[in-house]
């Protein structure tokens, strides 16, 4: 849904986030901009902004190409922060390749398990990395996230197993005939053995034929993601900016 009081305008989509919202407290929105938005953009923004602080929403993300300087000034110039570039890397659907650790669909018993991992493991993504939101709330939101992969959002939750012991996981979603690794961890006992790269083939290997690849973003200073999917055989397919806008006057 539109965020309410937003003004509607051709160059500019604003909707609520319902999942973050209601894990927050707090209207959340996602900001979506045309590639062509015109010359009123920075007065339409303006105005939008006003809404936003009159509604109370907590924050406004948006997402344009790394090389939109354009865009990223006009949105720097209403309080919008630049906190990630997100790198898109794509692969297309082959076998797995040297798949030897036990991986398989998660139990019922294995979610908060997941949840206690993806809680040491996640620092680069968008929240984690914006001091104006408190690490709380960004582990609120992120284990948040993974209860509800895991509770049915996935199309494959994959985790790797070690002795019996959940030692990493591979949430995946399916859209059409691609899969897309949403989340990606692996314990901090574990790691340096090759156990991400296990669970990447995993993928590979639950959805088969029934997909035509799999895309997967990071953040372009997570020099170990970068390899790790680069390794795997992925290659890059997009960059883009990550922008917040947070309001000083509310608190989650």
């Amino acid at each position: 849904m539109t965020v309410a009081g937003a003004a509607p305008s051709a160059a500019l989509d604003c909707r609520e986030q319902a999942f973050e919202t209601g894990v927050t407290g707090l209207p959340v929105a996602k900001l979506t901009l045309t590639a062509d938005p015109g010359p009123d953009i920075a007065s339409a923004l303006s105005d939008m902004k006003a809404s936003w602080q009159a509604n109370g929403t907590w924050l406004v993300s948006c997402r344009i190409p790394a090389d939109r300087t354009d865009l990223a000034g006009i949105l720097h110039d209403i309080g919008f922060q630049t906190v990630e570039t997100l790198v898109t890397f794509y692969q297309p659907a082959r076998p797995a390749r040297n798949l030897t650790a036990e991986t398989g669909p998660a139990r019922a018993d294995e979610t908060e398990p997941c949840v206690g991992l993806a809680l040491t493991a996640f620092t680069y993504d968008r929240l984690h990395r914006d001091t104006r939101v408190p690490p709380a709330v960004a582990d609120i939101i992120r284990a948040a996230w993974v209860r509800n992969d895991m509770g049915g959002r996935a199309a494959a939750p994959l985790v790797a197993r070690v002795g019996g012991r959940v030692a990493g996981f591979n949430l995946c979603l399916q859209t059409g005939r691609t899969a897309v690794i949403d989340l990606i961890a692996v314990a901090a006992d574990f790691r340096r053995r090759g156990l991400a790269g296990q669970m990447i083939e995993a993928a590979f290997a639950h959805f088969g034929d029934t997909i035509d690849g799999i895309r997967v973003g990071t953040q372009e200073d997570n020099a170990a993601s970068v390899k790790l999917y680069e390794s795997a055989g992925f290659a890059v397919e997009s960059r883009q900016v990550t922008l917040h806008w947070v309001n000083p006057g509310v608190t989650p």
